[in-house]
């Protein structure tokens, strides 16, 4: 009888010694609540109770989903109890990240303390209606942000002819455009792409709004005739406004420069659709001592891998003496897959249903 009680006694007390070890143990491990999603361009606290917390330092280790490397966070005091590490706002982005948490005491080897390298946490990110914006955008243009352009036109409104007798002279009604310019796509909304660039406008008229003066067939090269226009040197800034996703509208500032004086200049366009694919626009464009131009323009994508447009405009360029003109143009473009885009101009231009002529030009731009 006292050897079952001494048997009785020996098993309770080993019991208790298990139970208490257990009891330890459970007390030693961590508590943490870890989250289901995030949302992109948040900071990410994740926090935990660390029961014995001074004898041990406890790590986050995390990386974005399909990333091949772990970064590293020690989790710091955040309350009596609490202790947190934070994942910067950068670093949290769709389609998610994983982590695990681990803690390291002295000399001894490191303990997993939630999850692990092999089955880490998977954290969901959630992408704002502006991330989404912007992925769709940098997708247009296959993720390249930078445009390098380049575009010569050459525009004629025919010769304006005078007779008298048996004399006649012809005075050209003609003008040269070149720009040149570099685009970067911020896409910070409403703020989606600032440029800047050159303009070269050139060209040669007669003095008078219509008809050459009477004069001019006694001195057909005499100043009273014809006149050099437009300016050498132009540059611009540009800004392009994101109203709505597929509402887009371009503000441009310019400033001009030729041997006699400098004049100031400015553009608008108002553009829904993409300028690369279907859309529809208008616009003005304004040239101090050098002309204004109204614009609308259609462009489509029916044909494949050839985006297309049609635009009309209404400008007195390249001189404010001359009466408005109509130009009719026609562009079509080539967009192939490293980046280049090649593009082509025709049309016709006159002032009045008697004498008019032709416009060509050729344009070539790089994305990277």
């Amino acid at each position: 009888m006292r050897t079952c009680s001494l048997v009785l006694r020996s098993g309770a007390l080993a019991a208790l010694v298990a139970l208490g070890a257990g009891r330890a143990a459970a007390d030693d491990h961590i508590r943490h609540l870890p989250p289901a999603e995030a949302s992109a361009g948040e900071a990410l606290a994740l926090t935990a109770e660390v029961p014995r917390a001074s004898e041990r330092t406890l790590y986050l280790r995390y990386r974005p989903i399909g990333a091949a490397t772990w970064g590293q966070l020690t989790f710091a005091r955040s309350g009596d109890d609490g202790w947190v590490a934070t994942v910067p706002a950068a670093e949290v982005a769709p389609p998610g990240l994983e982590y695990f948490i681990a803690s390291a005491a002295g000399d001894e080897p490191e303990a997993a303390e939630f999850a692990s390298a092999e089955a880490p946490h998977r954290v969901g990110v959630l992408a704002t209606a502006r991330e989404l914006r912007r992925d769709r955008d940098l997708d247009r243009v296959a993720r390249r942000r930078s445009r390098v352009h380049v575009a010569a036109e050459y525009a004629s409104y025919g010769q304006r002819r005078l007779r008298s007798g048996t004399r006649e002279i012809a005075v050209d009604d003609a003008y040269y455009r070149v720009d040149a310019d570099f685009a970067y796509r911020l896409l910070t909304y409403p703020l989606e792409e600032i440029r800047f660039g050159y303009t070269r406008l050139e060209g040669t008229v007669p003095t008078s709004p219509r008809e050459l003066p009477l004069n001019c067939v006694d001195q057909p090269d005499a100043a009273a005739c014809s006149t050099e226009a437009g300016f050498k040197v132009g540059g611009w800034f540009e800004l392009g406004f994101g109203l709505t996703e597929g509402v887009r509208l371009d503000t441009r500032a310019m400033f001009m420069a030729n041997q006699e004086s400098v004049a100031v200049g400015g553009r608008g366009e108002l553009r829904a659709g993409q300028r690369d694919g279907n859309h529809v626009a208008v616009g003005v464009e304004y040239l101090d001592e050098v002309g204004a131009t109204g614009f609308f323009r259609l462009g489509w994508a029916t044909v494949p891998r050839v985006p297309m447009a049609a635009t009309i405009e209404v400008t007195d360029l390249p001189a404010s003496v001359r009466v408005t003109g109509v130009r009719l143009l026609y562009d079509a473009f080539l967009p192939l897959d490293n980046g280049l885009r090649l593009g082509a101009r025709i049309g016709y231009a006159a002032r009045d249903e008697r004498v008019g002529g032709p416009t060509a030009g050729l344009g070539a731009s790089v994305d990277f």
